[in-house]
């Protein structure tokens, strides 16, 4: 969960331009869109198929600290924009590949809600095709709200790996899954229904002092701003 998503959203504009003024080498790129297309193979097979009405457009590396998607509603396509670590770190490329693919699989209109249960399959999913691709083990970590959420997931889908895909034959928008189709159709208790269509962002967001936003959104603003400058002279 980003700290910052004003700032975080500026350094993925700031990738954006430096892709349209400079002519540095794409291949990484196109790279990352034929892992990300065999990743999406993977995930309609185990969640469902993607809403192909919005174009798929090539993930971009960007300054960000973490991975993010944008569905660019009025011209039909999204793009997962890629953290700057994922350039030299394959392993972290190809685990928000898989993250952020859960997000696309069913786009969720902007200022709507990200569930619980769709941003905790979508870890899971990434924690499982990274583990196997590049032979990773993923430990749960000191965090109890991460904990409480893998483990709503994992709970979820150990009893059958196919209910998202039946979930989503009666509402296609994983955020969408609400309360009583999780009871009807996936056998959850209604306690941890509730819980898992609760809004992650909500969830996750902790208070953060305004001194030490206001000195970390300086910095990554004069950060995206010198990148550009030196993308333009």
């Amino acid at each position: 969960m980003p700290v910052l998503p004003f700032m975080e959203n500026l350094l993925a504009l700031e990738a954006e331009t430096k892709y349209l003024l400079s002519a540095s080498d794409r291949s990484y790129e196109e790279k990352l869109m034929q892992e990300l297309l065999r990743i999406f193979k993977e995930a309609e097979l185990l969640f469902g198929p993607r809403d192909t009405s919005f174009q798929l457009s090539v993930p971009r590396i960007t300054e960000c600290a973490t991975s993010r998607s944008y569905i660019f509603r009025p011209f039909r396509t999204t793009r997962i924009y890629l953290s700057r670590d994922a350039k030299t770190k394959p392993w972290l490329a190809s685990l928000e590949l898989a993250h952020e693919s859960v997000h696309v699989l069913s786009p969720v209109a902007f200022g709507g809600t990200l569930t619980i249960l769709e941003e905790g399959l979508a870890e899971w999913f990434a924690q499982r095709y990274a583990g196997r691709i590049h032979d990773l083990s993923f430990d749960r970590g000191p965090n109890p709200k991460a904990d409480a959420v893998m483990k709503a997931v994992s709970t979820l889908l150990a009893k059958k790996q196919s209910v998202i895909k039946d979930l989503r034959t009666r509402q296609p928008v994983i955020s969408k899954i609400d309360e009583k189709l999780l009871v009807e159709v996936a056998g959850v208790e209604r306690s941890q229904a509730k819980f898992l269509c609760s809004d992650f962002k909500t969830y996750w967001r902790t208070p953060s002092p305004w001194s030490d936003v206001a000195a970390q959104g300086a910095e990554r603003l004069a950060a995206c701003l010198r990148s550009i400058w030196e993308t333009t002279k």
